[in-house]
């Protein structure tokens, strides 16, 4: 992680969600200083001099732990996104989000898929149900067949290994490392196995385990990914393969559309882009996107010249903290969310 991988500890605190903290000190040990922002609480931040900024994370539906943070102090209000992946159905349903509507002064967004040729992806929903079909179909002919599911990352699919698994009824083998992130995640447990014998499903990374490489088995491999899948509609298919090998198109950030959406709910003063193309024209023509986007509004774009269906999906099931009025986050994003039930007040 770019920052984090030089064995010293950091010039300040770190602020984290506390899921986010547990994976971090176990990949990082030599962190000293990582706190805590509860989800959903307005939190004080002393910086010096007497001056401080009041942040508040919100879940933004990516991996557990992920979340957005609102930064606001007398004079200026910016959210920054980080990796996120919010429905226009989830974003409304968000009362923080309401608050601040029209009143940001700059919006820091993820635009990894800030292009026309991705612009739309299928509900995780839909995604789900179609690897699921494709495990089922598969698993039930023998012991011998056996499910590779290769993720894009080490982390962002966790809410698909909980309906893999709650469907099938099947643990889930990874890598003994990656299980002991989830150690401290409740709703997690019971998910994975470190015995690759014991389950016809595997979700170990690259190369795969001793099962995978038994010559034995009859193998299927399922790659969830959305970079494959350029100019997806409705009207298209969400599973391609050849032999058995498949890929069916899954996105835990979000897709052009969805992206425009949260810019026009939103309507930031400013935008600016965390992730940008490393070629100069593939960066001007996402600034270009940017601009049609904010066409007509008073939004500002960074100076370089260059039918919805309910979704039942969501990480704030993965027990953060409880919120405010003792009432746990749900799992569903259409929930009223009653945020800044409270304020709290740390020194940095």
């Amino acid at each position: 992680m770019k920052g984090l991988d030089e064995e010293k500890d950091l010039p300040g605190p770190l602020y984290v969600s506390e899921i986010s903290a547990v994976i971090l000190k176990k990949k990082y040990p030599y962190l000293k200083d990582i706190r805590t922002l509860e989800i959903g609480v307005e939190t004080e931040i002393v910086i010096e001099d007497g001056k401080s900024v009041c942040v508040t994370t919100i879940p933004a539906g990516h991996c557990p732990g992920s979340v957005m943070f609102l930064f606001e102090s007398a004079h200026c209000r910016v959210l920054y996104t980080g990796d996120f992946r919010l429905r226009d159905k989830d974003m409304k349903n968000m009362r923080i989000l309401e608050r601040i509507r029209g009143k940001l002064d700059n919006l820091y967004i993820d635009s990894t898929f800030l292009s026309r040729i991705y612009e739309e992806f299928p509900s995780r929903m839909d995604s789900t149900d179609a690897i699921v079909g494709l495990i089922d179909e598969w698993i039930c002919k023998s012991s011998n067949h056996i499910i590779w599911i290769r993720t894009p990352a080490h982390y962002g699919s966790e809410y698909l290994f909980k309906e893999i698994n709650r469907r099938t009824g099947k643990s889930l083998h990874i890598d003994p490392g990656n299980v002991s992130n989830y150690i401290h995640i409740p709703d997690m447990d019971g998910i994975f196995t470190v015995h690759g014998d014991q389950t016809q499903i595997h979700a170990c990374w690259n190369p795969g385990c001793y099962v995978l490489r038994d010559q034995n088995k009859e193998i299927r491999t399922i790659r969830p990914t959305a970079m494959f899948w350029t100019k997806w509609k409705p009207s298209c298919e969400i599973v391609r393969g050849t032999g058995n090998i498949f890929r069916v198109c899954y996105s835990s950030h979000s897709s052009f559309r969805e992206l425009k959406d949260f810019i026009d709910y939103l309507k930031p003063q400013k935008v600016e882009l965390n992730v940008v193309p490393a070629k100069a024209e593939d960066r001007a023509e996402m600034y270009g996107i940017l601009r049609e986007i904010l066409l007509g509004d008073k939004s500002e774009v960074p100076g370089n010249g260059e039918k919805e269906e309910d979704e039942k999906i969501s990480f704030k099931n993965i027990n953060f903290r409880t919120i405010g009025l003792e009432e746990k986050l749900s799992e569903e994003f259409d929930n009223d969310f009653h945020y800044i039930p409270k304020r709290k007040k740390l020194q940095s």
